[in-house]
């Protein structure tokens, strides 16, 4: 692990089990206390000072233990994000925008793919931050899923293995921090409501109900 201080925090332990073998995750969230730690200085194409960055969430899923091997360990992450931007100051006038979006890289985004991350005991960094954009507020919350990844056709369908939500708020006023929203374990239930966000972008691909 890195020396990075984010992880110097205690990790949310999420039991889940894959292929009839027991697991469990590792999530390190928190406040992202270093952009350079966190990649932003690898990343292209920015048009922001990633310093920016600082004081905004940071989430780390692993898998720390899995009682399968070799072509069990294959899965994959699955995050939903929805941001709900306030227009107005006044809440009494204001009006909100809510986006809904499967999250996955901008590189993969006509790939067809609803994977964040996948591969051999996949892991999962993200650290959204400077979102906001016209907007006077937003509300970002990510429902991040650990699943299943089809090995041999498009017919087997993307299970939940698990699930949790974690996010921000951010606001144009001057010097104020974002105020990170607390890590939660989700049940089936929200993956459920999911479905049709991903039906609808990737049809291609089959989901099953938790």
């Amino acid at each position: 692990m890195s020396n990075w201080s984010f992880y110097d925090r205690a990790a949310q332990l999420i039991p889940f089990q894959l292929r009839g073998y027991r697991g469990q995750v590792a999530v390190y969230y928190g406040v992202n206390d270093d952009p350079r730690k966190a990649g932003f200085d690898f990343l292209t194409g920015l048009n922001f000072d990633i310093d920016l960055c600082r004081g905004y969430p940071a989430m780390h899923a692993r898998i720390q233990s899995y009682e399968g091997s070799g072509y069990r360990t294959f899965c994959g992450w699955v995050q939903i994000v929805t941001s709900v931007y306030q227009e107005s100051h006044d809440r009494a006038k204001a009006q909100t925008k809510t986006f809904v979006s499967v999250d996955v890289g901008p590189a993969f985004r006509e790939s067809d793919m609803p994977f964040a991350s996948f591969g051999n005991l996949s892991q999962f960094f993200d650290a959204p931050c400077h979102n906001l954009g016209e907007y006077v507020e937003l509300c970002w919350t990510a429902d991040t899923f650990l699943t299943t990844v089809p090995t041999r056709s498009r017919d087997e369908q993307i299970s939940r293995l698990l699930g949790f939500r974690w996010g921000y708020i951010e606001s144009d006023v001057p010097d104020q921090k974002p105020t990170l929203l607390p890590l939660q374990v989700t049940d089936a239930e929200v993956w459920n409501g999911h479905i049709p966000h991903l039906v609808k972008g990737y049809s291609r691909w089959k989901f099953r109900r938790a």
